[in-house]
Formats: C-alpha cells, structure tokens, sequence
C-alpha cells in the first residue's frame, strides 16, 4: 500500500517538496517585545522534532530533552524581537482535518506507535517509546519509564519479577481518551530489555505545551495557555466563501522539513505507517485543497487509474496498508512499478525501497544468496498476510517488476515471508537457467 501512497506524492508534490512549520501572530512585536497571540501552524510534517536522541536507558535518567526544532523556532521569535505573549498560545493542526481514527484500523492498533493519530502538527511520530526491564530481584515490580516524556501518561505498574527462566508475559492497555497507561504480568529476572512504542493521546495539545516551554528557555513569557484549534469534517463541509475568514497573521518563524524524497526513503525503508498516513493527507490538501481521508483516498485513486491500474483492482481505505479493507490486486502492483520505471520520480522512488540483505525491513532477509543486493522491494506485513512487491536485477542485466503477494495463509511467524523469499529465489532461478 505504501508504493502506492508513495509513489503518488513523488508524482503529484515532486521529489523536492517541503513541509514548513510556521508560528504566526496578528501582529509583529510592539516596542516592549509582546504580541498578542501566538499560533504554531503545522504543515503536516511528519518528521517534526522526530530525532534520533540516545534513550533513556533507566527511569533515573528519564527526563524530557527538548526538541532541537521547537528551541530553533523559539531563538527565532526571540531574534524577532518577541519578548512576551499576552494571550493564549495556539496550536493551529487545521491544516488537516481532525480525524483521528482510520477506516479498517482495530481499536488495539490505536494503542501502538504503528496506529499512532495522525495529525498536521506531529512530535516524535506521535509516540513515546515504552521501556521494560526486570526489578533487581524476584517480587520486585518491573523497571518502567516513558522514552522521551517520562510522565506523559500515568503508568500503573503491576509487572512482576519473576524467577529466570521462567515464560515473559507482559501485557499493556490503554483507553482510547485515557491518559492511564496500565503494564501487568511478568518478566523474568534474566529477561533483557522490552521496547514498545505507544501512542500519544493529543499530539496538538503536547507540541503546544512543550513549544510553550521552548519559549520559556528562551526568555519569552506566554501569559494566556495552550489552545488547540483543529477542524472537523462537518466544519469543513459547512464552510463557504461567505463564512467569516480569520484576521491575516504576521510570520514571524518557520521551519522546513528535509525534502520529500528524503521523507519518502524513511517511509519505505522502514515501512513507517504514521509518515505513510501524513503523506495522504498532505496530497489531500495539496490536490483536493482539503486535508481529509477521503480526500486522499481520491487523490489516490486517481492516480491509480493515471498508471493504468483498472477499476476493481484496487480498493483504498488508508495511505499505510495497516487497514484491512485495503485491497490491491498483484497486477495493480506491477502495473504501478512499471509506470514509475519511465518517469521522472524513478530514482528517488527506487532510492527508497529497501535492497535485500542490505538495510531497511530487508535488512534481514536474502543474506547470502544470490539475490543479496538485487532486490529493491517493499514489504507488506500482516497477521497472516505477506508481501514482497518491487524491483529484481537479472542475470541477464534486465530489470523484473515483480509482486508476490500471500493472503490469509497459515503460516507462523517470519514463515510466510520466508516462503516469499523462496519464490523469489526461483524466480531469479528461472530467468538464470532460461538467460532472459
């Protein structure tokens, strides 16, 4: 799904494509220093303050470090001359609609960082990376501590410390609107650590709270609080030409993102379903000028028919794959690969699909056979559903588009992809014994 979702803003917003952040106020600063008030506008980024900090690795370390993209924004304000804010701070996310949950998404997947919100003013992915180790001895309870925002969620700890050896059951549950993150069962004395990234509840609502620290640091007072203006579907659909236009802002900071080609690489190297699922909304404004899924959803088809994917091939309910109302013949696929094989995108669009044994989600696989290197392909992972579909180097010195999909098997664990793997093999086989 994310060849499509991907392929699709290469196409449609260009390899070069940028995502700007901007804070905005009615006015510039008067001879004290104050604005009124202060909005942080966000453009959809998905790699907003998304850094690669070294984690906490005990809960005595744990504390927040500030995201280096926030302070810029800040010293900027400050460089303008900003001083104090004599209003509320708004966190403006209007540039997409305010629609948390995705067609065809279980209500478990919006507990993990892999069905985290999606949302255009985004912090760290919107999630936080959950951190499990054993107690110092049998009965403890667990180590738990929050990576990077230690008392984001209130964690209810009732993980025992079991004896070595013995089986690791470790279950975790949240609420939807619950800001109680609850960690039971147990982990034995010997286990290694456990990592687990969960969502962020209000992914608006914190980047507002922590800019507003940003700006502290920087010597700039807010004396209003933290408001979050988003939109909805329905506000959306009553607006018209005639509805009363907010007052011109004055720019005052901004920051760009790295270019698209750069955003895409991240999505398909490592399959990131939260950059996949800001990419469709983002050809939502950018082709359909209103941030929605369905909107995306039809930018998407509509592309889909451009590379001459036919109607009934394929069905679209998400930017990601992580939906199981998506449904996409193998055809479509290699129809798709085909097309971008001739068109301007191809480089960075080949540039971003992981290569066997070499990095991204194929890092692991193809190691040491003979399609080690030669397979630049995207992976489609489900419970009971494998996917390999991309590009293989012959023999022969032709390149294949291929798409080998398996659905609803029976298999077990790295097995399906495994069997994957062998089919491809023979493949490549095939085309060596036959020199084509």
């Amino acid at each position: 799904m994310k060849l499509f979702t991907t392929a699709a803003a290469l196409a449609k917003l260009g390899p070069d494509f940028f995502f700007r952040t901007t804070v905005e106020s009615e006015s510039g600063p008067d001879a004290q220093g104050r604005v009124p008030n202060l909005y942080l506008v966000g453009g959809g980024d998905p790699s907003f303050c998304d850094d690669s900090s070294p984690p906490l690795r005990s809960p005595e370390e744990a504390k927040y470090r500030p995201c280096p993209t926030l302070q810029k924004l800040a010293e900027q304000l400050r460089a303008r001359g900003v001083l104090e804010v004599s209003g509320p701070l708004v966190a403006d996310d209007s540039y997409f609609l305010w629609e948390p949950y995705t067609h065809g998404w279980a209500a478990e997947d919006l507990l993990w960082g892999y069905g985290a919100t999606v949302s255009a003013l985004a912090w760290n992915a919107n999630a936080l990376q959950l951190r499990i180790k054993p107690g110092l001895q049998v009965g403890n309870c667990a180590q738990i501590w929050l990576d990077p925002l230690p008392d984001y969620y209130q964690v209810n700890n009732g993980l025992d410390t079991s004896g070595a050896g013995t089986e690791k059951r470790v279950f975790i549950e949240r609420g939807l609107d619950s800001m109680r993150l609850d960690v039971w069962g147990q982990i034995p004395l010997d286990a290694g650590e456990t990592t687990e990234r969960v969502a962020i509840a209000h992914p608006a609502q914190l980047v507002g709270d922590l800019f507003r620290q940003a700006l502290g640091a920087a010597g700039i007072a807010v004396r209003g609080g933290v408001q979050v203006r988003d939109v909805t579907r329905l506000e959306a659909t009553k607006a018209s030409p005639a509805s009363p236009q907010l007052p011109s802002r004055v720019l005052l900071a901004e920051q760009d993102s790295q270019p698209l080609r750069a955003i895409v690489k991240a999505t398909n190297k490592e399959s990131r379903n939260f950059y996949a699922e800001m990419l469709l909304r983002t050809l939502a404004r950018q082709v359909k000028h209103r941030g929605g899924i369905e909107d995306g959803l039809e930018a998407l088809s509509e592309f889909a028919q451009q590379v001459g994917v036919a109607r009934g091939e394929t069905v679209f309910a998400d930017g990601s794959g992580l939906s199981r109302d998506d449904l996409v013949a193998p055809d479509a696929l290699v129809k798709l690969l085909i097309h971008l094989a001739s068109g301007q995108a191809f480089d960075p669009f080949l540039d971003s699909l992981p290569v066997a044994g070499v990095d991204g989600t194929l890092a692991g696989r193809f190691k040491g056979t003979r399609l080690e290197g030669k397979i630049h392909a995207k992976t489609g992972t489900l419970e009971q559903v494998n996917a390999l579909s991309g590009y293989m180097d012959l023999p022969s010195g032709k390149r294949l588009a291929f798409s080998i999909v398996g659905n609803s098997h029976p298999l077990k664990g790295q097995d399906g992809a495994a069997t994957l793997d062998q089919i491809a093999l023979a493949v490549y086989d095939w085309f060596a014994r036959h020199k084509k």
